[in-house]
């Protein structure tokens, strides 16, 4: 027998939900790495001067996931339901984006551009099947890491 000290409703155990943000945090820092190293070693808007064919709209577009990737990570930190709505905008301008170059690419280069589908495509499925799940965990303004207070003694 035991007694309930916290007027929190019990909602099972939270490593499920560490879990998917554990997955969240690897997949937006290896975004973040990609792309800053990106910017680091060519500087923003590059395009390679032996293949000039991407426009700088997409350029800008990818370069901005540089800043958007770690402000999302941050987010998921300081306020997890804010994070949630960063990381689905996030990987919706990435899908729109690549939706966008498939096509391009294929008619002005005659380049098959599918790299994006396992990383990006798994990521967009997987956040598909578990934002709601992560949502309605945090509640309302809820940070996600938030601190236990200890059971008083007395």
């Amino acid at each position: 027998m035991s007694t309930q000290t916290s007027s929190a409703p019990v909602q099972g155990s939270p490593w499920p939900n560490r879990i998917i943000l554990a997955i969240y945090f690897v997949c937006f820092s290896v975004g973040t790495y990609a792309h800053l190293s990106g910017v680091i070693a060519h500087g923003f808007l590059y395009q390679d001067p032996s293949d000039p064919h991407i426009p700088v709209v997409i350029l800008a577009m990818i370069d901005a996931l540089t800043f958007l990737n770690p402000l999302t990570l941050l987010l998921l930190i300081v306020n997890r339901r804010a994070g949630i709505i960063s990381a689905v905008a996030v990987v919706a301008l990435v899908f729109a984006r690549c939706l966008f170059l498939m096509p391009y690419l294929w008619f002005t280069a005659h380049f098959l551009y599918i790299s994006w589908l396992l990383a990006n495509g798994t990521m967009g499925l997987f956040m598909l099947a578990t934002a709601r799940r992560l949502w309605r965990a945090a509640g309302p303004a809820a940070p996600a890491l938030q601190a236990t207070a200890a059971p008083s003694v007395g």
